[in-house]
């Protein structure tokens, strides 16, 4: 029998959680995404109020090179979501993940400037999925910004199929 569901499963998944909130400065009452982010929900959801383990606070840059979209690396959870809509919907690969530990970011076209993408076709699919705001519209707050969940269920689908 498989148990996804548990008293110990629950406080697993909210440690989980702290750690992800402390490694990257996310302090929801200071976000701009607050109220519109898929991990303050989570947090809501399993009932975490504050967080126990002390901050990281890395200074991690903001790529605002695209003549679009912004990336700011403080509030990317290393989802991948962008990394698969990028490559498995819109097939352009501009995405991909790169360091190790503390030092793990997304990274475009092999670590160059988004603004210097060639790839990078400018579809906003990756704003879409992005469940923290790290990935923004520029000029946009993120309850302006439309979001797709059906992107989301796409990927969703395509993991469970592979």
């Amino acid at each position: 029998e498989v148990i996804t569901n548990s008293d110990r499963l629950a406080e697993l998944r909210r440690l989980n959680l702290e750690l992800i909130f402390a490694e990257r400065n996310h302090v929801c009452s200071m976000c701009v995404s607050n109220n519109h982010c898929e991990l303050q929900d989570l947090a809501c959801d399993l009932g975490m109020q504050h967080v126990e383990v002390p901050y990281a606070y890395p200074r991690l840059s903001i790529d605002a090179t695209h003549p679009k979209f912004i990336v700011d690396h403080n509030r990317c959870i290393l989802c991948g979501r962008c990394v698969r809509v990028c490559a498995e919907v819109e097939g352009a690969h501009v995405w991909g993940i790169a360091g190790r530990g503390r030092e793990t970011l997304v990274i475009t076209e092999l670590g160059i400037d988004w603004g210097d993408a060639e790839t990078c076709t400018d579809c906003g699919k990756c704003v879409e999925v992005c469940p923290t705001g790290a990935i923004v519209e520029k000029g946009k707050a993120a309850a302006e910004m439309e979001k797709h969940p059906q992107l989301v269920t796409t990927l969703k689908e395509r993991r469970e199929n592979d």
